[in-house]
């Protein structure tokens, strides 16, 4: 009886090593697919804000009925919102002409200037995970720009110009934040998806 114990306690029997085997591998492909999935994570955080702001800068258009912009300063790596001045209220005081052929039905050719919202969005500020996330380029149609500063806008029907603005991290990881024409959808695109 003791010999037989004693070979039973021996050592491992086949199945014992392949349950071990099986744990290490299932643990490793765990651990292997967490750290993989981490490259990218404060460029998803950082898109995903950014495109949550453009969400709400597209409904204040609306809502305020003024037209709404997001100013990128790229050299600078900030962004801010504006809103678009009110037209100057005409004069009810002021005399009609005499004719009709001096009347113009024309509305005014002026440029409405924008000016900072007043509350935190009109202030300049980085991405939320600047040390590691920057504006690569911002692309206005056909338009692509990559220094200086460039606007994306919202009318007050809450639509756009197709824009894209491309986010890179410190790994060259890219994410594009992608704005559909008029609807004002709002998309985010990681490389796989924007080559196609």
């Amino acid at each position: 009886m003791t010999g037989r114990a004693s070979r039973s306690t021996a050592g491992f029997t086949l199945l014992e090593l392949l349950i071990v085997i099986f744990l290490i591998v299932m643990i490793t492909a765990v651990f292997a697919t967490n750290i993989s999935g981490g490259f990218g994570v404060h460029m998803r955080n950082s898109a995903r804000e950014l495109a949550s702001e453009l969400e709400y800068v597209s409904q204040r258009a609306v809502t305020t009925g003024h037209a709404q912009r997001v100013v990128f300063d790229l050299d600078h790596q900030v962004y801010r919102v504006e809103m678009e001045l009110p037209p100057a209220q005409a004069d009810p005081s002021a005399a009609l002409p005499d004719h009709a052929e001096s009347l113009s039905l024309a509305p005014p050719i002026d440029l409405h200037p924008f000016v900072p919202v007043d509350d935190q969005l009109g202030e300049w500020r980085a991405l939320p995970d600047a040390e590691d996330v920057s504006f690569r380029a911002v692309r206005i149609g056909d338009q692509l720009v990559q220094q200086g500063a460039v606007a994306v806008g919202f009318s007050i029907d809450g639509g756009t110009d197709p824009a894209e603005i491309w986010l890179r991290d410190d790994h060259g990881y890219d994410v594009r934040v992608r704005l559909v024409a008029f609807t004002g959808e709002i998309h985010i695109e990681e490389p796989q998806l924007a080559a196609k």
